[in-house]
């Protein structure tokens, strides 16, 4: 009667009787009793239709067809020993690959610590990071470009999942020289429209738009928009950690009322993350409220202190 399926250890009680030639030597050093060996082989020859063995009262060799199939099954073990190492040093992280969608504030002020501290653990994995807005972030999530993003979530998508971890205040931004740098004090909203106000990416979900009003200046890029501060071109407001870390460009509490703005893991909803993107994001929990500190960054974390719980949905 045919056996019903056959498994890896059929093939691997075959290659080890042909190896050292005897039933009883074979269940020896696989600790298993003659009968069983003897009946795993019998029932990969029944699967195949095939003899593959001669027996005789003092020995077992191979047939001619076992001759032939012996080299097969031992390139099947062997490949499939090596692809379970392999699949084994990528679940330890031994090494492997992450790719990771980051806003550029999250990218130039958290990150490198972040990735020094992983590779120094994992040496082994290759990591690339996309610097991108909020809205090109999820965009790289959403299209399986990444295996996961940080950012602002730019609109609600039910295949995503957001996982917020800082809250970050915003403030307005001006040159050294400007009139409320001068003033040195903190600054409401309903004053803003009084001063030319260059508008961004970064300001158009702001939820108090209405009361700036239209902006007189739009830049599509951050860099550009840095560049216009820098030259007193007019004032902008932007989260804590967008503001750059120029002697020439000041910021100051924007209040009544206090916005903020949530950045968090996005994910893939019913995606499993890799092991290699689950030990980056464990990184991020560990680290990320020390590096705030240090940097004295005026953000707030907002995850529990046993770091981030990340489900499939």
């Amino acid at each position: 009667m045919k056996h019903h399926s056959i498994t890896l250890n059929h093939l691997r009680t075959f290659c080890v009787v042909a190896k050292l030639g005897s039933f009883n030597q074979a269940a020896d050093e696989l600790s298993r009793t003659q009968p069983a060996i003897t009946l795993a082989v019998k029932q990969l020859e029944d699967y195949i239709g095939i003899s593959l063995l001669e027996r005789t009262t003092r020995s077992v060799s191979l047939t001619k067809e076992g001759q032939n199939f012996l080299p097969i099954v031992n390139k099947l073990i062997l490949d499939f020993d090596l692809a379970m190492s392999d699949m084994t040093a990528v679940a330890d992280c031994r090494y492997g690959h992450v790719s990771i969608a980051v806003v550029a504030s999250i990218a130039s002020k958290v990150m490198p610590e972040i990735i020094r501290r992983f590779s120094s653990n994992h040496p082994d994995v290759s990591i690339h990071v996309y610097d991108d807005n909020s809205k090109g972030v999820q965009s790289r999530v959403e299209t399986n470009e990444v295996d996961f993003g940080i950012a602002s979530l730019w609109h609600a998508n039910k295949k995503l999942s957001f996982h917020p971890f800082l809250e970050d205040t915003y403030k307005v931004v001006c040159h050294r020289d400007h009139e409320i740098a001068v003033h040195n004090r903190s600054v409401t909203w309903d004053k803003l429209s009084k001063y030319s106000f260059m508008g961004s990416g970064l300001t158009q979900s702001l939820k108090m738009q209405s009361a700036i009003g239209n902006p007189k200046f739009e830049f599509s890029n951050t860099t550009t928009l840095i560049a216009m501060l820098k030259s007193n071109v007019g004032i902008t407001v932007l989260p804590s950690l967008a503001v750059p870390n120029d002697p020439i460009i000041k910021s100051f509490a924007l209040t009544k009322p206090l916005e903020t703005r949530d950045i968090g893991i996005i994910t893939r909803k019913n995606t499993t993350l890799s092991p290699a993107a689950k030990e980056m994001i464990k990184t991020l929990a560990e680290f990320t409220p020390q590096i705030i500190k240090d940097n004295s960054l005026n953000t707030k974390i907002i995850y529990p202190s046993e770091g981030f719980s990340l489900s499939k949905n």
